[in-house]
């Protein structure tokens, strides 16, 4: 197996996964753009977070976590806060009308995840993922020397 075919099934599969999801949002009447169910299905998920946790557990670069928290707090969604354990830290929280969105955005990913995953035993999705996580970390450990 070339290498590349790997990739390019990735890509594919990237590709239609965000195809399926901007429908299912548009039909919940969420009109949310690049990061912004990511990041609110992880506020919903796991509480306050900092920006930087929000980047790093999302996979989101923090310019675009940046401009997505922007967006989500002119929509009304998140509001940030003084961490009250560190003043030079902000905490991103769900606002109420946030949880709502948040709670159908995690509601629309669970789905995805039944649909994709159907038919697959535990075993072959944990291993699956622990792979993904390899190639991963194999990228950040040789990073480009330019």
């Amino acid at each position: 197996m070339e290498y590349y075919c790997l990739r390019y099934a990735v890509a594919r599969w990237e590709l239609e996964r965000r195809r399926w999801l901007r429908s299912r949002f548009q039909s919940l009447g969420i009109p949310l753009g690049q990061g912004q169910p990511r990041t609110l299905e992880c506020l919903f998920r796991f509480g306050p977070q900092t920006q930087r946790q929000l980047s790093e557990f999302c996979g989101i670069d923090g310019s675009t976590v940046s401009r997505s928290l922007d967006r989500l707090a002119e929509a009304g969604l998140v509001c940030r806060r003084e961490d009250p354990g560190s003043r030079r830290s902000i905490q991103v929280y769900l606002t109420d009308r946030g949880q709502e969105v948040a709670e159908k955005v995690a509601e629309a990913f669970a789905e995805e995840d039944r649909l994709v995953c159907q038919g697959t035993s535990e075993g072959e999705l944990l291993r699956a993922v622990a792979l993904l996580e390899e190639m991963r970390e194999r990228l950040r450990k040789n990073p480009l020397q330019l």
